[in-house]
């Protein structure tokens, strides 16, 4: 444990600027976006100018989105780049840790940023209410308002299944890329559509499959299904054991 928590920190580090701009962007956008949105009035509210102080609400999810992926591709291509990854390889630690320590950096970067954009969509969706029909969020049966709880637990839901298929995918596409020495962005690439393509082929299966999960209660839309989550976040599992271990025991150095 304390070997990993080393490389967490060390990876956090030597990424620090990157995260941090990330995060500055984000925060930076959701702040724009939510004074934007107090600044549209009731007149206003039917016309072009909301849209356009949505959208950079809107803009900062897609931000969040797009960031984790990348960062941990870029965390893997730039030790070979600088060809740091002999030193990697040389650490007495199984190479598993030193990956998943880069992994729960960008995840970490990645849960961060996705409470922000949580909460801040809970106050534009607070603010939209207020213009629409005073205080009350959404209305479910006529009766109840959804809670920042029960807002934070669907979209938190929603987030850790995005993050953690998202992860997986890359970590595996880099795990296969590097166990060859030859066509590794083609070897990434096409690793990327299989793992999709099968992801999208057994989802119905799947859903069957894991149905016994049952649902949970939601004020925002009554009762939703926990297996297409759950079946979202073990292939994204099954795909990261696979890079990891593909990268442990074939990457050619």
């Amino acid at each position: 444990m304390k070997q990993f928590f080393a490389l967490y920190v060390k990876e956090l580090k030597a990424n620090k600027i990157l995260f941090l701009f990330v995060l500055l962007l984000i925060v930076g956008l959701n702040v724009y976006g939510l004074i934007q949105i107090e600044k549209v009035s009731q007149e206003h509210f039917s016309s072009n100018r909301f849209p356009v102080a949505i959208i950079w609400t809107i803009l900062s999810a897609f931000s969040l989105a797009l960031s984790p992926p990348f960062l941990l591709a870029h965390a893997f291509n730039a030790e070979w780049k600088s060809e740091t990854h002999y030193q990697m390889f040389a650490l007495p630690v199984p190479q598993y840790t030193v990956n998943l320590a880069k992994i729960a950096v960008v995840a970490s970067m990645g849960f961060v940023g996705g409470g922000i954009v949580i909460s801040t969509f809970y106050l534009s969706m607070i603010q939209i209410a207020n213009l629409l029909s005073g205080p009350k969020l959404v209305p479910f049966e006529g009766k109840e308002v959804i809670s920042f709880f029960d807002f934070g637990f669907l979209f938190g839901l929603m987030l850790v299944a995005y993050m953690v298929f998202s992860l997986g995918l890359v970590t595996g596409m880099e795990g296969i890329k590097f166990s060859v020495k030859r066509y590794r962005g083609l070897t990434a690439v096409v690793f990327f559509a299989l793992a999709v393509f099968l992801y999208i082929r057994f989802f119905q299966q799947g859903k069957v499959a894991l149905d016994f999960l049952g649902h949970i209660s939601v004020t925002l839309s009554g009762q939703i299904e926990l297996a297409p989550f759950v079946y979202t976040i073990l292939m994204g599992v099954i795909f990261m054991i696979i890079g990891l271990v593909v990268y442990e025991k074939r990457a050619e150095i």
